[in-house]
């Protein structure tokens, strides 16, 4: 049994709206959009005139931060004093550096895995270093990018690395997303959360930045370095309760969360300070909502804040995919669906008041026979009780398969459904999230595959490594930018 030409076509489509997606969020593209440069004056995002005069100074940390560095080298490169860059292990090889570039940064590649080790620490030394010599008359450039928090690494007077990293894998496993994190991270940090703001003082500083967090909180992206944090001082100790991990951690994080924080940071405190996000989920969505207009669907953006458990954001999709599949081929009166499409749509982070926009697109496209593009975005977690391999996006994929397994959603509809990360990776995987067509459950059980089994351990990785040779992977290397996930639903009339 083998995957039919026409889904593969299908697939390939939506390889092509995810590609539209990930390239409208490239950091290059979007630096280049936030700043102009002309007789030594630097606009940004038309807010902000800076004149400049070989006094510019750069750091950044996150997974799209090199390719940041990279134009704003070309924009006013002849202005950059010294930059100091903190970045993934092995980007700097996905890159060709032209002399000049490696001549004024310093960069360290670490935290494999995402996880902060001694060469983040060593970068975050340097940083420090770097920016506690700013004078009035200097420019700090920050380039904050997902990632940011792993790369930044100083942990809180009297801490070790290794506690504050076994406190963050703690709450990770235990499904803490990643406002909780950042929260956590900030009271362990002597850096995060407008630290680093203090530190750059009297410099200006104008930090860039990527969002990777729905809603795009400032203060929560990277932890906050360059905002001040909000965060109630018990905050910490209130997350870590929440997950009942007191007994688990070590006595010093304990004490360093219960502590009071002692910062006086106010207003003026962050008056040298100028932020502007150039890019987010939204963006990223709204590409490729163009996208899919321009290649003939009906096209509606869900949500840019979808979030929860995994699993059960891929249930929901399930649910969603058969219920517009019934409202695309019933003739009857779409009302009597509607209330179950509002307890969906609250369950997915949707605005219940675009229900009714929802159910006049599916009908136009029952009218019409018009293909239906459904995008949405944002990031989930997974709770790890297995001992597999995978991602939340292939978790989400995996759950959406075992939902629609149960009942077909429709006869006259073929359905895709894709989840993946826009950095090109999914957990500690090759891969950056998976599909999901209407014929993979019996696919899977020709190869003697049983998809709950393998989502019960936590192994969506290997399921669709096995599944046809992984045709049904999306494997596209890291992309070099990062925000969030993006899920696609397409519904195609056979």
């Amino acid at each position: 049994m083998f995957i039919s030409r026409e889904t593969m076509s299908l697939i390939n489509e939506i390889r092509l709206i995810y590609k539209a997606a990930v390239d409208a969020v490239r950091p290059g593209f979007l630096v280049n959009q936030a700043i102009n440069y002309s007789d030594n004056v630097v606009h940004i995002q038309g807010e902000l005139e800076l004149a400049v005069d070989r006094n510019c100074h750069v750091i950044g940390f996150g997974k799209a931060v090199l390719a940041m560095a990279l134009q704003i080298d070309k924009i006013i490169g002849q202005h950059i004093v010294k930059g100091v860059i903190s970045i993934p292990h092995g980007v700097a090889a996905q890159y060709s550096l032209p002399d000049q570039f490696l001549n004024r940064y310093t960069i360290y590649e670490g935290a494999v895995d995402n996880i902060p080790d001694e060469s983040s620490l060593k970068a975050t030394k340097e940083i420090e270093n770097m920016i506690a010599n700013l004078k009035n008359d200097d420019l700090l450039f920050v380039l904050v990018s997902g990632g940011g928090s792993a790369l930044l690494a100083s942990p809180a007077e009297g801490l070790s690395l290794d506690e504050k990293k076994k406190t963050i894998n703690l709450l990770s496993k235990s499904g803490a997303n990643i406002q909780e994190l950042n929260s956590v991270r900030k009271k362990l940090s002597r850096i995060k959360g407008g630290k680093l703001a203090q530190l750059s003082y009297p410099a200006t500083t104008i930090a860039l930045i990527l969002s990777d967090v729905i809603g795009d909180p400032l203060d929560v992206i990277a932890s906050g370095p360059t905002v001040k944090n909000k965060d109630p001082a018990n905050i910490g100790l209130d997350i870590i309760q929440k997950y009942q991990l007191g007994n688990q951690l070590p006595t010093r994080v304990v004490e360093c969360l219960s502590s009071p924080t002692t910062s006086n940071l106010d207003d003026t405190t962050f008056s040298h300070v100028h932020n502007f996000l150039i890019g987010s989920n939204l963006s990223a969505l709204q590409a490729a909502e163009a996208y899919a207009n321009q290649t003939g669907f009906t096209t509606a953006i869900l949500s840019d804040r979808i979030n929860g458990e995994a699993k059960e954001i891929g249930l929901q999709f399930a649910r969603l995919a058969r219920l517009f599949a019934q409202m695309m081929t019933m003739s009857n009166d779409q009302h009597e669906k509607m209330e179950e499409l509002s307890v969906t749509a609250e369950n997915l982070h949707i605005d219940p008041r675009y229900c009714c926009t929802l159910e006049r697109l599916v009908r136009s496209c029952r009218n019409v026979r018009k293909n239906l593009c459904l995008i949405g975005g944002g990031e989930t977690t997974v709770s790890v009780r297995g001992e597999g391999l995978g991602g939340r996006n292939q978790e989400m994929v995996l759950s959406y398969l075992v939902e629609t397994a149960v009942e077909a959603c429709s006869d006259e509809l073929d359905i895709v459904f894709l989840s993946a990360g826009t950095d090109g990776i999914d957990g500690p995987t090759a891969a950056a999230g998976a599909f999901s067509c209407q014929s993979q459950f019996a696919l899977a059980q020709a190869q003697g595959l049983n998809p709950r089994t393998y989502l019960d351990n936590n192994d969506s990785y290997n399921f669709f490594n096995l599944l046809q040779q992984g045709k049904y992977h999306l494997i596209t290397g890291p992309s070099g930018t990062n925000v969030m996930d993006i899920h696609v639903l397409c519904f195609y009339w056979k």
